[in-house]
């Protein structure tokens, strides 16, 4: 457990592979209403892990939101807004429902987070989210998010931000780690999201943290 929600629910990083070889973190979930990461990290737990690999997986990181279907967490703030490194101020009225917290790093998910990160100092990071059925890549090795892109058949672009692209998880993690590696991938919405989908994502990302 590395910290829990506002409503006091578990956040669990699950550990499997080589301990104290190339640490890796996933994050199935940071946004509630795109929950379909859950389903691919929740595969990769019960998946042969690569040789050399120290790997962490997050279910998800806002528990309550996920539970609630919401984007933001209980206290209405979009995790994803509310990272410290780079963040400003999104009013709670803003478009998409992109509040940040009235501070940098406010929040006990985010706070989790950001402690957990320093602690295991991920070499590859990757976030799921939806709708935007893209990869956005990102981090010292482009690579990476290039090779996942192509195992799973999807283009690679920025994924804007409505109010602005401030305090995100993965510039946090590409600042905080020298040459480390954190991207997004973007699903397509729930609907279009099958089983083969799943799967060919877990095995995409078993096959590109090697790299």
């Amino acid at each position: 457990m590395i910290g829990r929600s506002v409503l006091g629910r578990d956040i669990v990083a699950y550990r499997l592979g080589t301990p104290g070889a190339r640490p890796v973190l996933l994050v199935g979930v940071i946004h509630g209403n795109e929950a379909k990461g859950y389903e691919i990290t929740k595969l990769i737990r019960t998946m042969p892990i690569p040789a050399g690999i120290d790997l962490w997986i997050i279910d998800s990181i806002n528990p309550d939101g996920q539970a609630a279907g919401t984007r933001e967490n209980a206290n209405g703030v979009d995790l994803n807004r509310n990272v410290t490194y780079k963040w400003s101020y999104i009013p709670r009225s803003g478009p998409d429902s992109e509040y940040s917290g009235e501070a940098p790093g406010d929040q006990p998910e985010t706070q989790a987070l950001e402690s957990f990160v320093g602690k295991i100092k991920p070499q590859i990071t990757i976030f799921w989210h939806q709708d935007a059925n893209r990869v956005s890549p990102g981090g010292a090795r482009v690579e990476i998010p290039m090779k996942f892109a192509s195992i799973v058949g999807l283009t690679t672009a920025s994924t804007p931000c409505t109010a602005g692209c401030t305090g995100t998880a993965t510039q946090y993690i590409n600042h905080a780690i020298k040459g480390g590696t954190a991207f997004i991938v973007e699903l397509p919405g729930d609907a279009a999201v099958t089983p083969a989908m799943v799967a060919l994502h877990a095995q995409a990302t078993l096959d590109v943290i090697t790299l």
